[in-house]
């Protein structure tokens, strides 16, 4: 039975003062979670959840491209590579503590921004753990008929329909991939398209630059932290819906309410087609999630090396 408090008596939605200062909610990937969890490996499919690096391409959000080059080290059988200009938080990606804070309390654990600058709040410290537990898939837009290209905001009862209807529970310290379709429907647009959807992104053009995501609010927190949710990861660009309204007030975002307050890591742009592709065919919807960050002193988002193991 859990010891935490229920987010209803969380002081202003704040659990700064029951997390890990460096870990967040991750300290619910206990040792004996993650040996459970490995149980759900039974017949050894393995589903990478990460795009290619140079996807989206162009990229999103004024990011940019990384430039790969391929050299000899002075042998002619010995070639090394490096990459330049890249950008960790470019495609797949999660957000660390450092990427977003709140308006007026700061960053996670009430770090302020230059503290942030002074690499007092990097992912090393998720990736000197590593991420590893339960991992459960709620395919939304297989249960429900999520616009792929409109603001549309998934509820908290959203989400639990679709649990139900897949017939798993979430449990605590359980990482949660949630598939929007977004990413289904931005694979299928050839090459003017995407070039269309990553100029509006870079334009803030929330006309044409439009996604489902996760409700903004309170309500999506308290959802995620009484269910111990310890991280969660989605197929859209934002985690929460992007265009007119999508983020809700300026602390009503989840980058807000759910990574800066509750130390809830965010993934986006996770790749969940195949996995829901095998999910929906053997209606098994748990599975050994994980996932290596890269130990980037001060990082504020990496790659998150990501598998789901069946």
């Amino acid at each position: 039975m859990s010891t935490r408090p229920k987010y209803s008596d969380l002081p202003d939605g704040s659990a700064w003062d029951v997390l890990d200062p460096a870990l967040g909610s991750l300290g619910l990937l206990t040792s004996e979670r993650v040996a459970a969890a490995a149980k759900l490996a039974k017949t050894g499919k393995r589903f990478s959840l990460d795009l290619p690096l140079n996807l989206p391409s162009p990229s999103f959000f004024g990011r940019e491209p990384f430039v790969h080059t391929i050299f000899s080290l002075g042998m002619a059988n010995v070639y090394d590579d490096k990459l330049d200009n890249f950008f960790p938080q470019s495609s797949t990606q999660w957000d660390g503590f450092g990427h977003f804070g709140h308006a007026e309390k700061g960053f996670f654990g009430g770090r302020s921004g230059s503290q942030v600058e002074g690499a007092t709040l990097g992912i090393e410290a998720w990736a000197a753990v590593g991420i590893a537990g339960r991992g459960v898939l709620l395919d939304v837009a297989r249960h429900i008929d999520v616009p792929a290209n409109e603001v549309f905001a998934i509820s908290p009862d959203m989400l639990a329909a679709s649990a139900d209807a897949q017939k798993v529970e979430l449990r605590e310290g359980d990482v949660l991939c949630v598939r929007t379709g977004w990413l289904d429907w931005y694979k299928a647009l050839d090459a003017a398209g995407r070039e269309a959807v990553a100029t509006a992104s870079r334009e803030h053009n929330f006309h044409d630059f439009q996604t489902p995501g996760i409700a903004p609010g309170p309500g999506i927190a308290e959802f995620l932290w009484d269910h111990g949710v310890a991280a969660i990861a989605v197929d859209n660009p934002a985690v929460e819906p992007m265009g007119p309204g999508g983020m809700g007030g300026p602390n009503e975002s989840v980058h807000t309410c759910v990574l800066a307050l509750l130390g809830i890591p965010l993934g986006e742009f996770f790749d969940l087609d195949a996995l829901a592709d095998d999910c929906a065919s053997d209606g098994a919807y748990e599975f050994l999630f994980t996932s290596a960050p890269l130990g980037i002193p001060g990082g504020l988002g990496s790659p998150p090396n990501a598998l789901a193991i069946k």
